[in-house]
């Protein structure tokens, strides 16, 4: 075995990260999931913190069938909650994404998707082998869907195909302009036509009220690390009772040799998802969750806040639907991009000029575009962020109306 030097080994010794004790952070793919401000959450993840922690009781072999701690409990709560039938977890939404079209979607088989989904999704779809088409969006500055033309391409499909796609995909908010979409109404299209309706929850579940079926949604997926108060990596499959049996469906495989087979595990988890602490994490995390939910007219009206205090600044500009419905912003930023192109720092000196202000979750690198959540901010910390914004636009002479 190779033994290394103790300089090679220090620097894993103390791992410290201090960006929500120093800073604002504004990150968007941080902002919903920070299981730190719920100290519940932070107990329970070190009571687990030991490998398979959660499988001193496993009697069954399978994650939603543990009774202690209360997992099997906990995958029927959290599917009432969702309103949907049957819940699954998985290691981020991505993988869950991936196991919905794995389990319903054929090689060669078409299926819709929004052209602001995330780029797992256009993956998955690769991965199966699917090929895609695309609903399209209005372009700069709304970056709007145009949801009314999922109709369009799936008979555009039928008649080019002979066949119906496997499935419609949309993505309930985009992860680049924080844009809304309404689910409920493509949801109602997607079953005219009598095909599965895929909906991506990674930025509104934990985050906002939702409810699955009166979204239409007959496959939903969460993202909890980023938008449930969650340890990372840790995502939801949700199915209805119509999906739920393919999609989750047992192991039928047996040894030739050894006749072994394993009918109580269910093939797209693999058997098992998230054994340990992250799991714990998510379940101490859910009654944190659905009561802040409640409160998500408030945080609307904090990014809102937000945007208006930023384009005071000339030449700043929120991107994305008008008025804003999310906590995630797209902002764009011509004099911040002039000043770096003088700069000795370039791109940089903007993050360097937050972080100089008690302000983190700008990109390093960015002027022009640049992303922020203003989730689960206190309004004196919203106040104090919009304000740094401000100051930098004074230091460098930027009009402020």
């Amino acid at each position: 075995m190779l033994v290394f030097d103790e300089s090679v080994l220090e620097k894993y010794r103390n791992l410290v990260r201090g960006v929500e004790e120093d800073a604002i952070n504004l990150h968007p793919i941080q902002s919903g999931g920070r299981a730190g401000d719920y100290p519940g959450v932070v107990q329970a993840v070190l009571r687990f913190v030991d490998g398979y922690s959660v499988c001193d009781f496993c009697m069954k072999g399978r994650l939603d069938l543990i009774d202690s701690p209360p997992l099997c409990d906990f995958h029927r709560d959290i599917a009432d909650f969702l309103d949907m039938d049957v819940a699954r977890l998985f290691p981020g939404c991505r993988q869950a994404q991936y196991a919905a079209f794995h389990a319903l979607v054929k090689s060669e088989d078409t299926i819709i998707i929004d052209s602001l989904a995330h780029y797992s999704t256009y993956l998955s779809a690769e991965r199966v082998g699917a090929r895609i088409v695309e609903v399209p969006h209005s372009g700069y500055p709304d970056f709007d869907l145009f949801l009314d033309a999922y109709a369009e391409k799936i008979e555009e499909v039928k008649k080019e195909t002979g066949k119906w796609p496997a499935l419609a995909f949309l993505t309930h908010v985009d992860y680049n302009y924080g844009n809304v979409f309404d689910a409920k109404s493509v949801g109602k299209i997607v079953h005219d036509y009598g095909i599965p309706f895929v909906l991506n929850g990674a930025y509104t579940v934990g985050r906002m009220p939702v409810s699955g079926k009166e979204l239409g949604a007959d496959i939903l997926t969460a993202s909890l690390h980023k938008s449930f108060a969650s340890p990372a990596p840790s995502g939801l499959l949700l199915a209805s009772r119509d999906y739920a049996e393919v999609i989750f469906k047992s192991s039928s495989i047996r040894g030739p040799w050894s006749g072994r087979s394993f009918e109580n595990k269910e093939v797209e988890t693999l058997g098992c998802t998230l054994p340990g602490c992250v799991v714990i994490g998510v379940m101490a995390a859910f009654p944190y969750v659905a009561e802040r939910v409640k409160h998500w007219d408030e945080e609307v009206k904090k990014a809102r806040y937000f945007i208006e205090q930023l384009e005071r600044v000339a030449g700043i500009k929120q991107l994305g639907q008008r008025p804003h419905n999310h906590d995630l912003v797209h902002f764009e930023s011509e004099p911040f991009f002039e000043i770096a192109q003088k700069h000795p720092r370039k791109g940089f000196f903007l993050y360097e000029e937050l972080r100089e202000r008690g302000v983190a979750g700008v990109q390093p690198g960015l002027s022009k575009f640049f992303k922020v959540s203003t989730y689960g901010k206190t309004w004196n910390q919203i106040k104090l962020a919009a304000e740094a914004f401000l100051d930098i636009a004074r230091k460098y002479s930027i009009p402020i109306h």
